[in-house]
């Protein structure tokens, strides 16, 4: 009896640890950037840590400016929070206490609509766009893993109408990926692919960034390093971008659930206006 009253207790201290972390995967990202539109270059190098496990992901950015959004910035230390897959992203100012809640999906399906409201429309040409994915071969070794070399390709074309004007916007980007072979059980992780892709075409039409998405998730393994070449053509101005992403200091780790939770004291920023924004 002794034995149970003891027991029993540590179990369920046991099982309430458990349930509040899970494996996961930490490591460092260094992004060089490298953008060329109207003769001007501009070159930026982000260096962040990102934490993934399950469907959750964080990123702490150390080095490099984020991108203010509206009237909200996100500051020096910023911090990224991805929840659910990527239905939530949470962009945190953690010197200010306050945040922005994004709900991508809903912003996607929000502006399809508005523009439909508004007697307009957006859509991806279909006889022109194509998302293509390649097994090259083996790559270098990279941080002591061995890897393999995949190449990306996309296609799109999409065409907005709205008050009798009509624009079309061409993008076409192109990706050598080297993946991790040795680290394949981390390769779906919502930090490892998924932020990449919200990003990557925040406010294209739902169909096309699904394809897209379904086919990065083919790459078996978890990327090391990415160089991506990107040219978007609209309204008559042409726009390269480059980047090299490098990932190093991969670690196996318990993860607890608080680290993807935004703290109860910050304070969260309104963006008027913007579909799929809240609180």
């Amino acid at each position: 009896m002794k034995f149970a009253r003891r027991a029993i207790p540590a179990l369920l201290i046991a099982a309430t640890a458990t349930a509040q972390s899970k494996p996961g995967i930490s490591f460092d990202q260094t992004m060089v950037s490298v953008t060329s539109a109207r003769a001007r270059i501009d070159t930026a190098t982000t260096v962040m840590h990102s934490t993934s496990a399950g469907d959750d992901a964080r990123i702490d950015f150390e080095k490099g400016s984020f991108p203010t959004l509206g009237a909200f910035s996100p500051g020096p230390h910023a911090v990224v929070i991805m929840r659910d897959g990527g239905k939530e992203i949470f962009f945190i100012n953690p010197d200010q206490k306050q945040y922005v809640l994004f709900k991508p999906f809903e912003m996607m399906e929000g502006v399809q609509k508005m523009l439909e409201s508004m007697g307009g429309s957006m859509s991806v040409d279909t006889s022109v766009s194509r998302v293509n994915l390649d097994s090259v071969g083996p790559g270098p070794a990279i941080d002591g893993h061995p890897t393999l070399t995949y190449r990306l390709t996309s296609v799109m074309r999409m065409t907005m109408t709205m008050m009798g004007e009509r624009h079309v916007v061409d993008n076409q980007s192109t990706q050598e990926i080297q993946a991790a072979t040795d680290l394949g059980e981390f390769g779906d992780l919502a930090g490892v692919n998924r932020f990449a892709e919200l990003t990557q075409a925040m406010g294209i039409p739902k169909g096309y960034f699904e394809t897209l998405a379904t086919t990065r998730r083919r790459i078996h393994g978890f990327p090391l390093r990415a160089v991506v070449h990107t040219t978007t053509s609209a309204a008559g101005t042409t726009r390269t971008a480059d980047q090299t992403i490098e990932t190093r200091n991969l670690k196996r780790l318990p993860v607890p659930d608080s680290l993807f939770t935004v703290p109860g004291d910050y304070k969260p920023v309104a963006m008027p206006g913007m579909p799929g924004a809240g609180t």
